[in-house]
């Protein structure tokens, strides 16, 4: 018997928890956070606590209760008595926090199967997070102590960490789990690297669609999967439908012309707002700093993201590009961009070492390249496309753009409170510096959303034709049913027999 039980993703967008049990062989598809959900509860400054291990999430509706998946340090530390491991591997369908951010609460036995392009943004990830739940692809203990080297008692065990089982599967490789056989095919997203899983079942065969897009520079390989899904036959259809009341509007290409007219018409400081791991957003706005002669200024992290996602495609510019500048933030005591600072001893400025302390480690080896930057060093602002995300708009105050600089802000546009509330702070900055905004409206086409329409889907799904379908990430599920007569609507922690 092959079951499917459906912890999250269903009635909502994001959240994506589906458990797939085969004969003896159970895997996740996905495993990430409900935005939703957290918003009920949590905010920026209020977040789950660690030190009370998974139970402000199960409490909160954020996990699930599933036996024998959860790490063994926490469920220790909350008290909770220790159990055998229940799932054998999770597919990854791509690095979405809303796909794959409560990974780091898996047991650590637990095999994670993605492919190289997943793998590359996670390992960015987790070389520069610094957040307490961070653990993709390693695992680090937590709450044990070890003696002291010296004297008696104990102490914490910290910075330890072991790699998770991972299996790298390249796109349309075959790859065995168990009683599974399952293959990625990559599609076209907000993110590179993800994919659509063809597995392969006891009972017949499930395509798990992942988030996808038709309408980005990479939209081919989206329609190849379908065709190849189309060729095999699928019995189930687990498929996403964010936008499936939506009619078909901006593409990646509409993005490139629009911003490019704009900031080809600016005299001063074009500051640019885009996804900071949406690479193809990214390669957009490079294209358009190569077309109007400016330089790009980015930050260390996008640096190491682009770094690390060039090991798997090299048809992104490389760090050193002459387009491409590193921007070094003011942190810590901010002496980026402050030569001659006086310190408190009389007569001695705070020397290079110290300033280099600002930064961790990873963050330094930037600061050593010859295309780094810092506020001072932005003097002729027409010559440069900054990029500024909403906790970096400070950075203004020591730029200080000049008369004629605009903002394009190319991300979603506000659909909640909370991002409502945002947009109102980011306008009280840009009219602190006389900054024109552009790409709050949808009809400045200057965002192309990561998830396919209502009229892609319905081609999508007429094509490939499967015996049952069934939408998650979507908040209309009931849309389906014009599509086909074929459409079951699950309930959250509902199952499916197929």
């Amino acid at each position: 018997m092959t079951q499917l039980t459906f912890y999250g993703g269903v009635g909502e967008i994001g959240g994506n928890k589906i458990l797939l049990e085969d004969r003896d062989t159970r895997i996740l598809l996905d495993f990430g956070m409900s935005f939703k959900q957290s918003g009920l509860y949590f905010s920026e400054f209020l977040q789950p606590r660690k030190c009370n291990g998974i139970d402000d999430f199960l409490t909160t509706g954020l996990l699930p209760e599933i036996p024998g998946i959860y790490r063994e340090d926490y469920l220790r530390h909350m008290g909770r008595e220790q159990e055998d491991q229940s799932v054998d591997a999770v597919i990854i369908s791509h690095a979405h926090m809303d796909h794959v951010a409560y990974v780091n609460h898996l047991r650590r036995e637990i095999r994670l199967l993605m492919t190289p392009g997943t793998h590359a943004i996670l390992t960015a990830i987790q070389r520069t997070s610094q957040s307490s739940f961070d653990d993709y692809l390693v695992y680090s203990p937590s709450f044990e102590l070890r003696p002291n080297k010296k004297g008696e008692g104990y102490t914490k065990v910290k910075g330890e960490s072991v790699s998770r089982p991972v299996d790298v599967v390249a796109p349309m490789e075959d790859h065995r789990i168990g009683d599974i056989t399952v293959t990625p095919f990559e599609v076209d997203h907000s993110v590179p690297g993800a994919a659509s899983w063809l597995i392969h079942t006891s009972e017949g065969t499930i395509l798990y669609t992942g988030d996808l897009r038709f309408h980005g520079y990479y939209g081919e390989k989206t329609n190849e999967m379908v065709r190849k899904a189309a060729e095999e036959g699928v019995d189930l259809l687990i498929t996403e439908g964010t936008r499936v009341n939506q009619p078909i509007g901006t593409t990646e290409e509409d993005v490139h012309a629009n911003a490019s007219r704009i900031i080809g018409e600016t005299p001063g400081l074009a500051v640019v707002n885009f996804p900071p791991r949406d690479l193809a957003r990214f390669l957009t706005f490079y294209r358009i700093a190569e077309a109007t002669n400016r330089k790009l200024v980015i930050g260390f992290k996008q640096a190491a993201l682009l770094e690390e996602y060039r090991k798997v495609d090299q048809t992104f510019p490389t760090i050193d590009d002459p387009r491409i500048l590193l921007y070094a933030e003011r942190k810590d005591w901010g002496t980026a961009g402050r030569d001659g600072l006086p310190s408190n001893i009389e007569g001695m400025c705070i020397p290079e070492e110290v300033c280099k302390q600002d930064y961790k480690i990873w963050e330094r080896e930037y600061l050593q390249k010859d295309n780094c930057v810092c506020f001072s060093d932005l003097t002729n602002h027409s010559e440069y496309m900054f990029y500024c995300n909403y906790f970096q708009l400070n950075e203004l105050i020591d730029i200080k753009p000049t008369n004629g600089s605009v903002y394009i802000r190319s991300i979603t546009e506000p659909f909640d409170e909370e991002m409502t509330l945002d947009a109102r702070r980011i306008d009280n900055w840009l009219n602190l510096f006389s900054l024109t905004q552009y790409g709050r409206r949808s009809e400045d086409g200057l965002h192309a959303s990561g998830h396919a329409t209502g009229p892609e889907i319905r081609d999508m799904v007429l094509e490939i034709d499967p015996r049952i379908i069934v939408p998650i990430h979507t908040e209309h599920p009931e849309t389906f049913s014009s599509m086909s007569q074929n459409v079951v609507v699950v309930e959250k922690n509902g199952s499916l027999t197929l």
